[in-house]
């Protein structure tokens, strides 16, 4: 029979993780994440809105995306809604699709570079991966980042009179609802942690033994963007006077800080996954503070 491993110091991994937080100057590293995400977020939108305009689904994406952003701001809800009505409704949703993909991968790709970089930081890593290896695995990884968001798009717009219709498609009708209703808020969790869980493996030069579906750091990265995400819209909704202080610009003000919060969950996530390694070597040889406990990736080796 195995023997078990010795237990974690699970209070020294917590101390651990929030101190290295901060002297990994992650807070300001989430706002330069932050701005590469506000870069790439409008060719992701005009994407999928010409995506689902190409078939016949433009309406229902148009309605689904004003009603997640009126939620965090009425203003900029209002003042996009004339340019996503205008490009639902061109002719030309085949060339805007094409255009607004490559200059969505583009911009994302810059994203998910800014990402690399700053858990190589935080694993406390140097780049060492050639570019022709480095480039093409990171633009594979924005392709895939952009599928999988997509795809938790099509979860939210896949809803109500929708997803009966679907059901009604298959011989299902209200059942398809309702058991839609249940399953897919599981299905979109387990979308956001393998994204999670991809971005953790991939963009950091550090070798991995494994990948890991659910890593400790890539949970307490989910819980912290819900909550954050839940007291952000309590707060906006019942204590908040950005308006006044911010006038039409608190719409961007306000989403701003919550991608902010949204990068800082990653980066205080990428920690506690890298301080449980530290903790587990420093337990095998009690050293792991004094030498470089991370392996990086080989530049002439065929892993990722």
């Amino acid at each position: 029979m195995r023997r078990a491993g010795p237990r974690l110091n699970r209070v020294r991994i917590v101390k651990g993780a929030l101190r290295r937080l901060l002297d990994d100057e992650c807070l300001d590293r989430a706002a330069g994440l932050s701005f590469y995400a506000l870069l790439s977020a409008a060719p992701a939108i005009l994407a999928m809105v010409s995506l689902l305009g190409v078939v016949g689904e433009a309406e229902s994406t148009t309605k689904a995306v004003l009603s997640l952003v009126h939620g965090v701001s009425a203003e900029a809800a209002a003042a996009i809604r004339p340019f996503i009505v205008e490009l639902t409704e061109s002719s030309s949703a085949g060339v805007t699709l094409i255009g607004s993909l490559l200059l969505a991968i583009w911009s994302s790709s810059k994203y998910i570079g800014a990402l690399g970089r700053a858990l190589n930081a935080v694993y406390r890593v140097e780049e060492t991966r050639p570019y022709w290896k480095f480039k093409p695995l990171m633009l594979l990884m924005t392709v895939v980042t952009l599928i999988v968001l997509a795809a938790l798009g099509l979860l939210l717009v896949l809803s109500g009179p929708i997803a009966e219709t679907l059901g009604e498609l298959i011989g299902m009708g209200a059942v398809a609802l309702l058991i839609w209703n249940v399953v897919r808020w599981p299905v979109f969790v387990f979308f956001v942690m393998l994204l999670i869980a991809l971005l953790y493996y991939v963009t950091p030069n550090v070798r991995q033994p494994k990948f890991r579906w659910v890593s400790l750091g890539a949970f307490v990265a989910l819980l912290v963007l819900l909550a954050v995400s839940a007291c952000f819209v309590l707060y906006i909704n019942n204590f908040s006077s950005y308006n006044v202080t911010y006038g039409s610009i608190g719409g961007v003000i306000v989403g701003l800080a919550w991608v902010w919060m949204v990068n800082l969950s990653l980066l205080l996530g990428a920690e506690f996954d890298a301080e449980i390694e530290r903790e587990r070597q420093r337990q095998s040889d009690g050293d792991a503070d004094r030498r470089n406990q991370f392996r990086r990736r080989a530049a002439n080796s065929a892993a990722l």
